[in-house]
């Protein structure tokens, strides 16, 4: 069934475009581009509903190709994605830097389980309206945002950014977490503390600020941010006072959950 929808895919590879396309031609209105100049121009003439950037196994010639239609995609809030053939953390790491919806693993022969993902991904994210979640909510609102790793931080920022009306602070490091919330107390909506820092962890950081003499010490939502998530380091999260997690790799839906459970 075609649900009326056009992908844009790009592709520098000619038989992965022409499989692709095949495969997902009975349920999407399909364009293909080979390189950026012709996603461009495919771009200005059509109303593109998602486009999908397929990335080989060394993936960097792809990031190269859509950075040249990745302004125009911002502007025009088109949802994007990327298909890796082989998956890896530091490919996954850039496209969520540059504001990537999903990255998916191409697997042949699962057409309707991509189809379906790709469906879902136009749904939640055709005009940033995120489904049931009301933007108003994030209006005013303020998140602290507290990691060591400069990527990390860009990752964050890209994903929350698409949240029109939140502000983003930054702290590279648990004292100046501690020091940022400490000067502004009732600024922020909640707090993204990074476990593993140097120095200060994220786990010091937030009984410094549980132990602070302010209204909202003891009430300010502070979320961890952990590539672990076993029970006994969960245990330790939530023992330094922290509400919650936020499992790395960093998914946006993860992430707006989150943010509008703290910002309602």
């Amino acid at each position: 069934m075609n649900t009326g929808k056009h992908i844009l895919l790009i592709s520098s590879d000619q038989r992965v475009l022409t499989e692709l396309e095949s495969e997902l031609i009975t349920s999407f209105e399909i364009s293909g581009a080979y390189n950026g100049k012709t996603a461009l121009g495919i771009l200005e003439k059509s109303d593109i509903d998602l486009a999908v950037v397929y990335l080989s196994a060394s993936g960097g010639n792809a990031f190269s190709v859509f950075s040249g239609i990745y302004e125009h995609v911002k502007h025009h809030k088109i949802p994007f994605v990327f298909l890796a053939e082989k998956g890896n953390d530091t490919d996954e790491n850039i496209a969520f830097t540059m504001g990537a919806s999903d990255y998916l693993t191409r697997r042949r022969g699962t057409a309707i389980s991509l189809v379906k993902r790709l469906s879902m991904r136009i749904k939640e994210t055709a005009d940033i309206s995120f489904g049931s979640v009301t933007k108003n909510i994030f209006v005013g609102k303020t998140v602290l945002i507290a990691d060591d790793q400069e990527l990390n931080r860009e990752i964050v920022s890209a994903m929350l950014e698409r949240i029109e009306g939140l502000a983003l602070h930054f702290a590279s490091g648990g004292d100046e977490a501690v020091a940022k919330y400490s000067e502004n107390p009732d600024l922020y909506a909640f707090i993204l503390m990074d476990v593993q820092m140097p120095g200060t962890g994220g786990l010091a950081a937030a009984k410094m600020i549980r132990g602070l003499d302010f209204d909202s010490a003891k009430t300010i939502p502070i979320i961890a941010m952990t590539g672990g998530v076993s029970d006994e380091e969960i245990s330790l999260c939530l023992d330094a006072g922290m509400d919650t997690y936020l499992p790395k790799p960093f998914v946006f839906e993860h992430l707006l959950a989150i943010a509008a459970e703290y910002c309602s």
